[in-house]
């Protein structure tokens, strides 16, 4: 009874494959799917993605599975079915885990980016690891992690960090805090929500190191307005990159362009025409 207690009773499972559950191992005797570790996890309703795996260097355990961006463990793999392990055993592994690296900025906007890309990661399922709080419509905040979720007929579609620490950004707000102030505030202007407001300023920093010279560049005078911001955005495709879709043209101009039709866009002193599938397709100076 007392080894129950304090998670000492050994087990073993024919598969080296342990569902945990409230601090419980059951272990499966059944190789499902392929055997592989994505139809073990497929196994206990969870898409693959939605499982942060971490290999120890142990002598019993081969891995631990856990909900994505939290540290609840789900699964546990032994190295051989003749392997007997208890719960103590899956804690001595459990404290050796270095979180900060697990969970490092880097790990965490590759498990969104994936999540993202498989198109998985609904509200409930981040709500049930993360702490989330409604910020704007279908846009939610993350103090612990410092980010903007945006959400889409209820799956995530975009996060971005809730201080404009975009590597580009950084580097002009170093240079010229006043320029990145000035592009603040006027998306703020056009944007109901401030993932959307750092996405434009963010693209439209990127846009300053794609073209010649950044901000000294010959056509700066063209794309100049009269708040005195500059559109670097519309400076690179205009005269440099040509590549644009008609949906990020109109993100990145929001309430600041004339429709002549369907395809055809007035900004400032150019006129742009998207063919049917979107795509840039010509400018003229007005």
């Amino acid at each position: 009874m007392f080894n129950n207690i304090f998670g000492n009773n050994k087990k073993a499972s024919k598969t080296c494959f342990f569902k945990c559950e409230n601090e419980t191992l059951t272990e499966i005797n059944k190789i499902p799917g392929n055997g592989s570790i994505n139809s073990c996890i497929e196994s206990l309703g969870f898409p693959a993605n939605h499982v942060r795996m971490v290999y120890p260097f142990s002598d019993k355990i081969s891995g631990l599975g856990f909900k994505s961006l939290s540290k609840q463990l789900v699964i546990v793999f032994t190295k051989s079915p003749e392997t007997q392990i208890s719960y103590s055993d899956v804690q001595k592994e459990l404290n050796k885990i270095d979180w900060d690296f697990e969970y490092s900025s880097l790990n965490v906007e590759d498990i969104l980016q994936e999540g993202i890309d498989l198109e998985n990661f609904d509200l409930n399922f981040l709500k049930s690891v993360i702490d989330l709080k409604e910020d704007d419509v279908n846009t939610f905040k993350s103090d612990k992690l410092g980010l903007y979720f945006q959400f889409k007929e209820g799956f995530l579609k975009a996060f971005t960090s809730t201080s404009w620490d975009n590597s580009a950004t950084k580097w002009l707000n170093d240079l010229n805090p006043t320029m990145v102030k000035q592009m603040i505030e006027e998306a703020n202007q056009y944007h109901t929500n401030d993932i959307d407001a750092m996405e434009e300023v963010n693209n439209q920093v990127n846009a300053i190191l794609g073209i010649p010279q950044a901000i000294s560049n010959e056509f700066i005078p063209l794309h100049s307005k009269k708040n005195g911001n500059i559109n670097f955005y519309n400076l690179l495709i205009t005269h440099y990159s040509k590549e644009c879709n008609v949906d990020d043209f109109l993100f990145m101009n929001k309430g600041r362009f004339r429709k002549i039709n369907e395809n055809t866009i007035e900004v400032e002193k150019f006129i742009y025409s998207f063919n049917n599938n979107g795509n840039l397709e010509s400018i003229i100076e007005k």
